[in-house]
């Protein structure tokens, strides 16, 4: 069974902040995972990077329509998706976990925000198209914990997601990627390191119920971009994330499979606990 959940569904006993907790999650699973996760923050550019053209946000947002016909172009013709709509969706997907799962991450590893005039782009005409850092010219004491000033912080990732969303719908939303698929490929890259986690030993149980109260804190679309299959296990309710709808990644000719999370598979793997080292997985998150 599938069932869309609302925040009155999650826990209320469960009273740790996120990041928090997430940072017990990183503790039970295997050190591999925690080190995939780490690799996928945000950091500050190289020199060699400085030296590249520095964008502010309104430099990328001008530019994102270039990047995403370069990414259309290049899954039709490197790749084989079959059609521009496919395409669109896989060049969703890719940009996703470019920039928001390591906004994501950045968030999770350290308790803060980042904050949408923080951050720098440099874009490419070529994969992966584009890479994030943080502003070369901000300082440690940046990125210190205020609570007497601003929003709070996951009211500040919800600004900062909507921000660069609102990008990417523009662009490879509307006509091109149906609501229901943008919006789980939206949610899939956000709570993708929880995934990490759970590939390398976390408990499903444990990574599924931070999921669940980290989706309803980013607001109705992007928590609605994940259905929870649900199943009773000794007296107990638990659940595993699947997306909304398919991204169609598995029409592809190198890819004739269905992603864990997906909507098409009858399979629920992530019931199941990881006992040993995860193998298989060669993207960059440790998916």
């Amino acid at each position: 069974m599938s069932t869309g959940l609302s925040p009155s569904d999650i826990p209320t006993f469960e009273t740790a902040g996120i990041p928090a907790r997430f940072a017990g999650l990183i503790e039970a699973a295997l050190p591999e995972g925690g080190e995939l996760v780490a690799a996928r923050a945000i950091t500050a550019p190289a020199p060699h990077v400085v030296a590249a053209e520095l964008r502010e946000f309104s430099g990328f947002d001008s530019n994102f329509g270039l990047v995403a016909k370069r990414m259309i172009d290049y899954i039709k013709e490197d790749r084989g998706a079959p059609t521009t709509k496919i395409a669109a969706s896989l060049a969703l997907k890719t940009i996703c976990q470019i920039l928001l799962n390591r906004i994501s991450v950045s968030y999770l590893l350290s308790g803060r925000a980042p904050r949408i005039d923080e951050l720098r782009f440099v874009l490419h005409g070529k994969a992966p198209w584009v890479e994030i850092f943080f502003d070369p010219r901000l300082s440690e004491e940046d990125f210190e914990l205020n609570p007497d000033q601003g929003p709070a912080e996951l009211f500040a990732l919800s600004i900062c997601f909507e921000e660069i969303i609102q990008v990417f719908h523009r662009e490879l939303g509307r006509r091109k990627v149906a609501p229901s698929v943008f919006y789980s490929t939206v949610a899939v890259s956000i709570i993708s390191p929880f995934l990490v986690l759970r590939r390398h030993g976390a408990k499903p149980s444990d990574v599924a119920s931070l999921m669940r109260a980290y989706l309803a804190s980013l607001g109705k679309k992007i928590n609605g971009g994940i259905v929870w299959r649900q199943r009773q296990q000794e007296g107990l309710t638990e659940y595993a994330p699947r997306r909304k709808a398919c991204c169609l990644k598995y029409v592809l000719p190198s890819k004739p499979h269905l992603c864990s999370t997906c909507s098409r598979s009858t399979e629920t793997t992530f019931f199941d606990e990881v006992d040993g080292p995860a193998g298989g997985h060669s993207l960059p998150d440790g998916r």
